[in-house]
């Protein structure tokens, strides 16, 4: 009987998929032949361990009907999404990650199939999971407020951790001569890359007599980011010849090149309105890159006072601070100055030890 069983389809998706690149090497360290991967084998080759080949749909009643199949006899079986399997399968204990209540706080955003499916299935993963790990106190408050209060024994709070990498382990040849603010994410509602794009266009309005403009550099391909979907983003770029101008998208860049333009920015932005975590903002800190973000909690709880803040709501006060910190190169020294402490809070390391101890502790 193997000990435990990874689902590992997620891995190349961004957040999630680096939750689970990051922390797997770390397991099979420690647990050696006893970890089994669920996933697609070419996504999977590279690391130590026993894999069954697993491309079910996330979300898809195939997956549901599969688990059962799928899955070896094992003492654990680990979700790090909350997509878990509903039908008894043939693992003694479960463990869930949950990353945010994101589901449940805009229920009211979602179709009528995924309503269905965020109130069974996530109170369904607290109900019937042994541990139900989450990236932060907010997400963990915010689970019980949509939940019930019966789980709060069993959710344990892991903060994400930072590659130890730093910038300056990358060549320092500039690739990016012009000044840029940088965004890193994708377009779902909550994200709020439209506010930001308007309150952008508003600083270069408002400030016409600069002649280096500073460009807004979206990681990403456009047409990744625009399609029939997204119309209000698009109307906000095509209709907007300075944004059309300025705005730029990065195409598929690798983590080096990443971590080159985290390292080069002017400025990240990061106006989410909800979040569990935000590893962008660590990103950022960590390739000292001074950080604008949400005045949202759990912004506050994972940077403190290492970011300069605005109300995600409120386009002239993204632009404020946009042509604050393009003004002030003094707040972006005491913003990465800041930053560079802060980040050292945060470690993979010591996430992998803690998610460790709780399969222990079930084992």
């Amino acid at each position: 009987m193997k000990k435990i069983v990874i689902d590992c389809r997620m891995i190349s998706m961004s957040g999630i998929g680096r939750y689970i690149s990051t922390l797997i090497p770390y397991i099979i360290d420690e647990l050696r032949d006893n970890v089994v991967l669920l996933g697609r084998k070419k996504e999977l080759k590279q690391y130590d361990a026993e894999i069954i080949p697993f491309d079910a749909p996330i979300y898809s009643i195939q997956e549901q009907l599969s688990y059962r199949r799928i899955i070896p006899r094992s003492k654990i079986f680990w979700s790090p999404h909350f997509n878990i399997p509903i039908l008894p399968i043939n693992s003694e204990k479960r463990i869930t990650t949950v990353h945010d209540a994101y589901h449940l706080a805009y229920y009211d955003k979602l179709t009528l199939v995924q309503k269905i499916y965020a109130k069974v299935v996530i109170n369904k993963a607290l109900k019937i999971s042994d541990k139900i790990i989450t990236v932060s106190n907010f997400s963990k408050k915010e689970l019980l407020q949509y939940t019930h209060s019966i789980y709060k024994d069993k959710i344990e709070v892991i903060y994400n951790g930072i590659s130890d990498k730093k910038s300056d382990e990358y060549n320092n040849v500039s690739i990016n001569p012009i000044p840029y603010i940088l965004y890193v994410g994708n377009i779902k509602p909550h994200k709020n890359l439209e506010n930001a794009l308007e309150a952008y266009a508003l600083f270069l309005k408002k400030h016409s007599e600069i002649t280096n403009k500073p460009l807004f550099k979206i990681v990403g391909k456009r047409d990744g980011f625009i399609n029939g979907s997204q119309d209000r983003l698009k109307k906000i770029l095509d209709n907007n010849p300075v944004l059309n101008k300025f705005v730029v998208f990065t195409g598929f860049v690798s983590d080096i090149e990443l971590n080159k333009l985290y390292s080069e920015a002017l400025a990240f932005i990061f106006p989410s309105k909800y979040e569990g975590f935000g590893l962008p903002l660590l990103e950022a800190m960590r390739a000292n890159c001074p950080v604008l973000a949400s005045n949202i909690p759990p912004v506050k709880e994972i940077c403190g006072d290492s970011v300069l803040y605005f109300d995600p709501e409120s386009i002239n006060d993204i632009s404020e601070k946009i042509s604050l910190i393009y003004s002030s190169k003094d707040l972006r020294k005491e913003l990465i100055t800041k930053g560079n402490q802060r980040v050292k809070n945060y470690s993979w390391e010591i996430s992998a030890k803690k998610h460790l101890n709780i399969f222990m502790q079930l084992l």
